[in-house]
């Protein structure tokens, strides 16, 4: 969300009263670097360690303002480079996770062999999956699965990006779960409509639910006892016993450490019986 937009949403739910003491919180939103003054250095590397010495102060806007210096009056400088992506980690550190992403992207794009490649592009995984953090922290109210799922599928893209790119790097296994965690945030929106149609006795709909998180989001936490549920289901709601032992089986076979997958043989012993 953008700034103005988010601070229309905190004014119209100020006005609802909702969210009052949110409109307080624009002015930090609407901090304009025009309004932070620097003094400027005469060479790229005093401008540079200024900007240096700003950012682990977290003095963050007087940070961008160096770092702008220096990648627009010393384009050819090598401190130019190291200034775009040092503007980058500024946004990371002020939490602005979509800029920093932007930043880390185009950073990548412009300087494909530059060492810090491979951190740039992890960063920019990094940084949608907090943003997946923020949009459910933004609306407390609303219910997690009606929110954005861009960032999730953003964050899966990135990783994928970033594992296909540098499979062997120190953080492929850090990517590879932060993709697991966005992919059960989309599991999350199957696992809502299941739970609607459960508590309408739409059992079969229900049962498409759980099972499709099964079968397509099988990596994530939540796999196995959405095939559980649809199990019992079938079991329990529909009578089928034969749809049940399908999909007891598949958790067993697929998830068989999970904790579930007890019940499932449980279950299955019962069907038998």
């Amino acid at each position: 969300m953008t700034v103005p937009g988010r601070c229309f949403l905190l004014s119209v739910l100020a006005m609802s009263g909702l969210c009052l003491i949110g409109t307080i919180s624009c002015t930090a939103f609407e901090t304009n670097l025009q309004d932070t003054e620097v003094d400027q250095k005469d060479t790229a590397r005093q401008n540079f360690e200024a900007a240096e010495a700003a950012f682990k102060s977290e003095r963050f806007n007087e940070a961008v303002k160096y770092f702008e210096l220096v990648k627009n009056k010393f384009p050819y400088s090598k401190y130019a480079v190291l200034a775009e992506l040092r503007m980058a980690d500024t946004h990371f550190e002020r939490e602005k996770w979509l800029e920093a992403a932007d930043a880390y992207r185009i950073f990548v794009r412009f300087h494909p062999r530059h060492e810090e490649v491979a951190y740039a592009t992890y960063r920019v995984a990094v940084s949608h999956g907090r943003a997946i953090e923020n949009n459910v922290a933004w609306l407390p109210f609303v219910d997690a699965t009606e929110k954005d799922q861009s960032s999730a599928k953003d964050t899966i893209r990135a990783c994928d990006d970033f594992l296909t790119r540098f499979a062997d790097d120190a953080r492929a296994a850090e990517v590879r779960t932060l993709r697991i965690s966005a992919r059960g945030r989309l599991a999350e929106v199957d696992l809502y409509a299941a739970r609607f149609y459960e508590t309408r006795e739409r059992w079969q709909g229900a049962i498409w639910r759980y099972q499709r998180v099964g079968e397509e989001f099988g990596d994530t936490t939540q796999a196995p006892g959405a095939l559980l549920k649809a199990g019992q289901l079938a079991e329990k709601e529909l009578g089928d016993a034969q749809q049940a032992r399908v999909l007891y089986e598949r958790l067993v076979r697929e998830h068989p450490d999970a904790a579930e997958a007890a019940l499932a043989k449980a279950a299955l012993g019962r069907l038998k019986a």
